[in-house]
């Protein structure tokens, strides 16, 4: 008997991907808004603001006087005079380790990365992007941001 191991479906990896996209783009943002000097995923206050991001709420943080908002679809109309402008975004660069004969693959984008997921065994194959320290397992990340 073959024992199947933890995969994800198509729906899912397109959910993964784009929380993971959400992620890289917030990440360096955290540190200069919140003016940290270590990986924001080290700070309490940062992941529960990421955490808000990538539900797809709006954060205003207020400097001044120590204090982070989280505002809905509801509030969204008392921030009609405000324009966001889009940074420029980095191509991500995904690598994925292979844990039983010992590879890298990478790098690869994130759109070979969501065709890949539902074939991948995920406990078999950890994720890794600039950004992050360390290679982390891809069924723990799946559980983490789309549960």
């Amino acid at each position: 008997m073959k024992i199947i191991g933890h995969t994800i479906t198509e729906e899912e990896a397109d959910l993964f991907c784009e929380r993971i996209f959400w992620l890289t783009q917030t990440r360096p943002r955290l540190r200069e808004i919140l003016k940290l000097k270590k990986d924001p995923k080290h700070s309490a206050i940062a992941q529960k603001i990421a955490r808000q991001l990538v539900l797809g709420k709006l954060i205003v943080v207020d400097n001044n006087k120590n204090d982070v908002l989280v505002f809905g679809e509801d509030k969204s109309e008392e921030f009609t005079d405000i324009t966001l402008l889009p940074d420029k975004i980095p191509e991500l660069e995904v690598h994925l380790y292979n844990h039983l004969n010992r590879k890298d693959l990478g790098p690869i984008s994130l759109l070979q990365f969501y065709h890949l997921l539902p074939s991948l065994n995920l406990e078999e194959f950890s994720f890794w992007h600039t950004g992050i320290e360390k290679f982390v397992n891809l069924a723990e990340l799946k559980e983490r941001l789309i549960g």
